[in-house]
């Protein structure tokens, strides 16, 4: 069973910057976000030495942005990328391209996808991935690259409460199951 991960957002996107809801548009990093992916790269090659245990694999939304993320730091841990359907950022419907909206924890937007829509999306894709499987093998934990809204449904599938909404953009955090929490 999956009892550590790493999750890093992608890096900075112009929905970012101009501070609009991108969900299932499939916007790319800016060149802030391409920096930001290398910052974590080697933030991440460091934590492989001084840990011991380099990321064996990336697991990644197959959206553009956390795609573009995922192969700059695949490329400087060499190891591969793998698209998971389901890791992608939860579709707003008739709010994409709008402004970021107060409650982003509401259930129902316009044609969109529910929350409990979204979250079971997403936790099957975790399921699909890791479910029952002694996963890191060899104590290494996977890399997860995806978005701010997979982060608390990631926290909430491992048993890890956060204190962050989300992690800011490309920022690797590892996630730990306590034991007792263990799936």
């Amino acid at each position: 069973m999956l009892t550590s991960v790493i999750f890093c957002r992608h890096g900075e996107t112009e929905s970012n910057l101009g501070g609009w809801l991108a969900g299932s548009r499939d916007v790319s990093l800016t060149e802030r976000g391409r920096a930001q992916a290398r910052e974590a790269a080697a933030t991440l090659v460091a934590m492989g030495r001084q840990e011991g245990r380099s990321v064996p694999v990336i697991h990644s939304s197959p959206q553009r942005r956390a795609l573009e993320t995922a192969g700059i730091l695949a490329e400087a841990l060499g190891v591969a990328v793998v698209p998971v359907p389901g890791l992608e950022e939860r579709r707003w419907g008739d709010l994409e391209g709008g402004a970021i909206p107060a409650d982003l924890l509401r259930e129902e937007v316009p044609n969109g996808e529910s929350l409990t829509a979204f979250r079971a999306r997403v936790t099957a894709a975790l399921d699909g991935l890791f479910g029952g499987l002694p996963v890191p093998v060899d104590g290494r934990p996977p890399l997860i690259v995806a978005h701010a809204g997979t982060w608390p449904v990631l926290c909430r599938w491992m048993g890890v409460e956060s204190a962050l909404l989300w992690p800011p953009n490309a920022a690797p955090v590892t996630l730990t199951r306590e034991a007792a929490a263990a799936r």
